[in-house]
């Protein structure tokens, strides 16, 4: 497994207090080091990005146009970095120590982070290829610097504790930021690469996803893209650790995550949907209740489509029908459609080959309540690249969202902020 690079946290210092103060003598006597010490730290963060930062004159150090871009990157990184410390070790965010930084080292937050994402001290020992020994010390050197207990034992098992949970994801953003300073950089030289990650849910990875990427590819064409998928709960927790930049499906009517912002993208509605040769594909006109006798399948408890389903059948005070069949998986769902006469409420976007291939049919059944909100999920202080930003605005236009199943509501409007634990997709 790949740990998160994160440059040396006293050169990061060293070049943002430079940046600040214009003068390498200033950064030097506040990040107590000597002044060729913070002049060697800049040259070598120079050499490994291959560029000059400052313009170097008899009357100070200036940042150059490629130091602002990534010294803006390294200023959110030290300040994400500062207050997810300062959270760790349970102290006020009005009142945080005068430099929380300053006794951290970046061989640390490695540690927790390849310990957070291995899940064992022998698998993280291995991801950093270093002795067990060593990952134990200076694991346990963290919590002396932090103040608190970082890992905790359930049973036989380590976990990170409340505050090596914060930390490791304070870590993780902070190289995010690092890495996409660096994608900036390249786009400024004229190489647009980079990559870009996004957690998609069922309705988004068929056309929505798909067509945005293929659009942003004909402008980016050597980014890289990873979509990737798995329970709602997963894929918000990789956005609100850096493992993801956005994740894209339907909204949640729940506030449980403080640092994560929805946008509306349209809203989408249900259909009652069939297999072509469905018994009730018989009759030009049906209600809810004609469906009780038959059937389902049906997403997992707790997701947006699940939840209308059960309203649906109370709000016209019918009993829901027993015979239900839970996937979370959309291909399964597809599955059972076609070769069952089990029903559903889906989107008719997530089945459009189906229904253009004769496969599935939408039912006569009018529901003018079964539509859910469709959107964007964000962290809530992030700062997009430029392929970022272009993406969000492609999402915002999704081929056929205004057609006769999915209504436009508004171009990325923000809906509302949440924080705490959720349920699985849908």
């Amino acid at each position: 497994m790949s740990v998160p690079t994160l440059p040396n946290l006293r050169h990061l210092r060293a070049l943002s207090l430079t940046a600040r103060h214009s003068s390498v003598n200033r950064a030097a006597a506040e990040i107590c080091l000597s002044q060729p010490a913070v002049t060697q730290a800049i040259t070598k963060l120079e050499a490994e990005l291959g560029t000059f930062l400052f313009e170097r004159t008899s009357s100070g150090m200036f940042v150059s146009d490629f130091g602002t871009i990534i010294i803006n990157r390294v200023d959110r990184a030290l300040e994400i970095l500062g207050k997810a410390i300062v959270a760790a070790s349970g102290g006020s965010p009005d009142s945080p120590p005068r430099d929380p930084l300053r006794h951290i080292t970046t061989a640390q937050l490695r540690a927790l982070m390849a310990f957070k994402d291995c899940g064992s001290f022998e698998s993280a020992a291995n991801a950093l290829s270093i002795s067990l020994l060593s990952m134990q010390r200076t694991v346990a050197a963290l919590e002396r610097v932090v103040g608190a207990k970082l890992l905790l034992r359930s049973g036989r098992v380590l976990l990170p504790s409340a505050a090596g949970e914060i930390l490791a994801r304070g870590a993780k953003l902070a190289a995010r930021e690092i890495e996409v300073g660096t994608e900036e950089l390249e786009n400024l030289r004229g190489y647009k690469t980079g990559r870009i990650v996004i957690g998609s849910m069922p309705l988004a990875r068929v056309d929505l996803v798909p067509h945005a990427v293929t659009s942003l590819l004909r402008s980016f064409p050597d980014i890289s893209v990873r979509i990737t998928e798995g329970p709602y709960a997963s894929l918000i927790a990789a956005l609100r650790s850096g493992d993801s930049d956005m994740v894209v499906g339907a909204l949640r009517n729940t506030e449980t995550y403080k640092d994560i912002e929805e946008r509306l993208l349209f809203d989408d509605a249900l259909s009652v949907v069939v297999r072509s040769a469905h018994p009730l594909c018989r009759y030009e006109s049906l209600s809810l209740a004609d469906t009780i006798g038959y059937p389902w399948v049906v997403p997992p408890t707790g997701t947006p489509t699940r939840d209308i389903f059960h309203k649906a059948f109370r709000s016209r005070a019918l009993m829901e029908p027993k015979r239900l069949v839970e996937v979370s998986s959309s291909v399964s769902l597809r599955a059972f459609l076609v070769e069952s006469d089990r029903i559903a409420f889906v989107s008719r976007r997530q089945l459009h080959y189906e229904e253009h291939q004769g496969l599935v049919k939408v039912l006569p059944i009018d529901l003018p309540e079964a539509h859910r909100p469709i959107g964007v999920m964000l962290r809530r202080d992030w700062k997009p690249s430029a392929a970022q930003s272009d993406l969000l605005t492609l999402l915002n236009a999704p081929k056929g969202a205004a057609d006769s199943h999915s209504q436009v509501i508004s171009p990325v409007a923000v809906r509302r902020t949440r924080t705490g634990t959720s349920l699985a997709q849908g």
